[in-house]
């Protein structure tokens, strides 16, 4: 199959349901034609598993058959795409999971080993096709079963199958170097995903731009303009759209003050965290969170797309 050319990449930013670590994208919506949306990438690990139809996922110039019972893993920050075979519907569901908050937590004692199974279950995509990986795709599918009826405990269960899941996958996926991202030959975009991956894990520190241009190899005039170029956004306000999410867990989870959570998230001042938090939610902290509330099942999917043309 010939890969057709993409003329943007997606940044798809999800955000999760109160208490839970975990996304699901489960039923009818998710049973479309596939190869109509642009290269993108997610904030979160996602787990993928097609029931019905047969395809190429891409990752920059590699690509990766798959057909019914193929479970894909793709790690934050990995730019992908999927190409069906025809334009006839194909059923998928998905799992977008917070992997560092379950293996952070599971190893709380031993962050060393935490960093190390982090790091394994993110170097690299990767596809197991049906019967390669029995036990993982027998728990995925509890854990989409109970995401489904959320019967009494299912949040508990969940838990306890996501992370059993999380280390049958990081079994399956061996190597423990973090392997190179191949994206057509765009090492700007690759060095673009190393600093997003450092501002995920360093966000709630005071990141300097001599931070990121370090890990980036521009010099600061080369990375703020690509960045902006590939982001449609300043590396500043992405930092703060990070810290403004964390915010938003910290709201609807606990009961902290609203000026401590802001704290928490990384903004120094409470005047900076509440104009930062109205620019992206639309609103103030306080009446967020009494909608945040109301709606616990009702996440919103996508907060933020941002295209960029290649």
């Amino acid at each position: 199959m010939k890969k057709q050319k993409k003329e943007n990449v997606e940044f798809r930013y999800y955000e999760m349901p109160r208490g839970m670590s975990v996304l699901a994208l489960l039923g009818e919506k998710w049973e479309v034609p596939y190869g109509r949306d642009a290269m993108h990438f997610h904030n979160y690990l996602e787990i993928g598993y097609c029931y019905d139809g047969e395809g190429v996922i891409y990752l920059g110039e590699e690509s990766f058959p798959y057909a019914p019972g193929t479970l894909t893993v793709i790690p934050r920050n990995f730019p992908h795409h999927t190409v069906g075979v025809n334009k006839e519907p194909q059923k998928w569901e998905y799992l977008f999971v917070d992997s560092d908050s379950i293996l952070q937590q599971a190893f709380s004692g031993k962050p060393f080993i935490a960093e190390k199974m982090l790091e394994r279950l993110h170097s690299r995509m990767f596809l197991l096709p049906k019967g390669r990986a029995a036990k993982a795709e027998a728990l995925l599918k509890m854990i989409f079963e109970e995401m489904r009826v959320k019967q009494e405990f299912y949040v508990e269960i969940v838990r306890g199958e996501l992370f059993s899941l999380l280390m049958e996958l990081i079994r399956q996926n061996p190597g423990s170097m973090v392997s190179e991202i191949g994206l057509s030959g765009d090492q700007c975009l690759s060095d673009i995903l190393e600093t997003l991956e450092y501002m995920q894990c360093h966000y709630r520190e005071n990141i300097h731009i001599e931070d990121l241009i370090k890990i980036s190899h521009m010099s600061e005039t080369h990375f703020r303009r690509k960045f902006r170029e590939y982001m449609n956004t300043s590396p500043a306000e992405y930092i703060n759209l990070l810290r403004v999410r964390k915010a938003c867990e910290l709201l609807a989870r606990t009961t902290d003050d609203i000026a401590d959570a802001g704290v928490q998230a990384g903004f120094q001042t409470t005047g900076t965290f509440i104009r930062n938090f109205k620019k992206f939610m639309g609103m103030v902290p306080r009446e967020w969170r009494k909608t945040a509330m109301k709606e616990i099942d009702n996440p919103v999917n996508y907060h933020v797309s941002i295209r960029k043309g290649w």
